[in-house]
């Protein structure tokens, strides 16, 4: 029984280590890899190499009913799929509220916004969309996301619709002075940490899509 309590001591500390780390904004997990172009305070601009990420949208607001998307995700991850395979989690957690089409008399079209919203988790490096593990959860769809440039503003503390307009349009207004680039509509609000870590030393950040 001595024995058995001495061998689990190993794996308490660990555990104990790693939520120390993710309280205190302690980043382990694996990243889709970038490098940047530019950086001026909390803003970069940013070249991302390819990745694929797992993603389901959900009708309802980014900032309201995120909880379900989640649920789904991080279901898949930890082995809701064929196999009942275990995938590192990654970071970030990425939320993008989806404007939905609405064909009228052709050629006119609505957008209508705010309707649905898309959360993505991105998968580990070593996988592609051949060896990823079936989702039981068929509303989870895989993408691979092609290089491309992005405009990011961090920020720490809480995330909030409210919050993140603001900093979504910081960015625009700093991207004006940035001739060799041209913002695309709309933003995404990406999510580093777990909830409890300290407000002030968690990764928020803003993402908008930029064209040269």
């Amino acid at each position: 029984m001595a024995g058995e309590s001495i061998k689990a001591i190993p794996l308490f500390l660990t555990i104990v280590l790693i939520g120390s780390c993710s309280l205190f904004g302690i980043q382990n997990e694996e990243s889709p890899r970038y490098s940047i172009l530019k950086k001026e305070g909390d803003f970069e601009i940013r070249r991302y190499e390819p990745y694929i990420v797992a993603k389901v949208t959900m009708r309802g607001n980014a900032n309201d009913d995120t909880g379900d998307a989640f649920r789904v995700l991080a279901g898949y991850i930890f082995g809701k799929n064929k196999g009942n395979a275990k995938i590192a989690m990654t970071a970030p957690v990425e939320m993008k509220q989806e404007p939905v089409k609405i064909a009228m008399t052709t050629p006119v079209e609505m957008t209508q916004n705010q309707d649905q919203f898309t959360m993505t988790f991105s998968m580990p490096s070593k996988y592609n969309l051949e060896n990823l593990p079936e989702p039981e959860d068929k509303r989870i769809q895989f993408e691979e996301i092609p290089s491309r440039i992005i405009a990011s503003h961090q920020f720490s503390w809480l995330r909030s619709d409210k919050r993140n307009q603001r900093k979504a349009q910081e960015l625009r207004e700093w991207l004006k002075s940035q001739d060799t680039y041209r913002a695309q509509e709309g933003f995404s609000y990406a999510g580093y940490n777990p909830p409890w870590t300290i407000p002030f030393f968690r990764r928020n950040e803003i993402h908008i899509e930029l064209q040269q």
